[in-house]
């Protein structure tokens, strides 16, 4: 990247076309509706590099992280490692500014599967914005109760806090 360019890759996950869950004949199945998605892609942008790094996150590693996660097509911000809801902690996370998950080994629904991708390959101290698909969010379905609408592409910036328990730069 040059003078004020941020470091920026995009991955196309899924192509544009029909979802529609139909049977081997190409007939919808029973309750089912016609979908169409635009092409999935994920962003990862490089916000601030790290000062220093020898080790990156890989499947497997625990990743401590803070972050802020907002709808793109609103602004609006739904969650956040400190977010708090009607001045309340969220449930589970104890006042805490920061969260711990083991990249690429999340149950389902936990986080969005768009973070195993847009965290891999990260580092002690960097920031990362992630523009996470529908596909890799939460889908069709959204989440209506936290303010994510159906089919939302998300954003999320994120940083690393600590790799392994260790917050230094390693």
């Amino acid at each position: 990247a040059g003078d004020g360019e941020v470091p920026t890759v995009s991955t196309k996950v899924a192509p544009a076309g029909d979802t529609s869950q139909r049977n081997e004949d190409g007939s919808l199945k029973l309750g089912a509706v016609e979908r169409e998605q635009t092409d999935q892609v994920v962003t990862v942008s490089q916000l601030v590099p790290p000062k220093m790094c020898n080790r990156r996150a890989t499947t497997e590693d625990l990743l401590e992280i803070s972050y802020i996660g907002k709808v793109v097509d609103t602004g609006n911000i739904f969650d956040g490692s400190a977010v708090k809801i009607n001045g309340e902690a969220i449930p589970g996370r104890g006042n805490d500014i920061s969260v711990f998950f083991v990249l690429g080994k999340q149950p389902f629904g936990q986080f969005p599967p768009g973070w195993d991708v847009g965290l891999e390959g990260m580092c002690v101290g960097e920031r990362r914005r992630l523009v996470i698909p529908p596909v890799l969010g939460y889908g069709a379905a959204g989440v209506p109760r936290r303010g994510i609408p159906p089919n939302a592409t998300l954003q999320y910036d994120v940083t690393l806090v600590s790799l392994n328990g260790l917050a230094t730069p390693q």
